[in-house]
Formats: C-alpha cells, sequence, structure tokens
C-alpha cells in the first residue's frame, strides 16, 4: 500500500481525507489514479501527515525529493546519529580522575 492509499484508509476515505487538508475528494482521486498520478503538492504533505496523526509523513509522500523540501529532517537525521555515537573500544566517554 502507497502512502497517500494509507493516508485514506486511516482518516476513513477519500472524502474524508479532503475535508481534513481542506481539498476536493477529487483532488485527492487525482494523486491515487493508476495511470498518471498527480504528484501530491508539497503544501498539502504537512496536512495530511497531521490529519494521519503523523502515521504518513511527509517523507513518505514524496519520497524522492523531501531531502530537498524539508532540508531540516535530513539535518534532524544526521544530529541524531552522532548523538547515538558510542566512544571507540577500549576508551571511556568520562574522562579519568586525577588522583
Amino acid at each position: 500500500m502507497n502512502a497517500i492509499d494509507k493516508a485514506i484508509q486511516i482518516v476513513g476515505g477519500k472524502s474524508s481525507l479532503a475535508r481534513a487538508i481542506g481539498v476536493t475528494p477529487q483532488m485527492v482521486s487525482q494523486w491515487t489514479r493508476a495511470e498518471k498520478p498527480k504528484p501530491i503538492p508539497v503544501t498539502r504533505c504537512v496536512a495530511i501527515e497531521r490529519a494521519t496523526g503523523g502515521a504518513v509523513s511527509r517523507k513518505d509522500l514524496r519520497p524522492n525529493d523531501w531531502h530537498l523540501i524539508w532540508p531540516e529532517f535530513e539535518e534532524a537525521k544526521n544530529q541524531d546519529a552522532s548523538d547515538d555515537a558510542q566512544p571507540p573500544v577500549g576508551t571511556s566517554s568520562r574522562k579519568a580522575k586525577k588522583k
């Protein structure tokens, strides 16, 4: 199941999603067409993320270009990765106390 279909299911249908994000049901249908679906506009991705309580993220909706649109997510991901870094084996993250 792709991201927009998941959002539709979570919110309770195309009409419910459309109401929640302020577009017509026809617009939502255009995003779900089997042949040549319209891309989901950047301005609607955050609204869909909020309408689904974060279950469908803007990264899910724009997998090929989210990092260009919302670079702060890429920076946050890199920051999280550096926070998880462990000291090299055989060293301590604490400085030795002088006696």
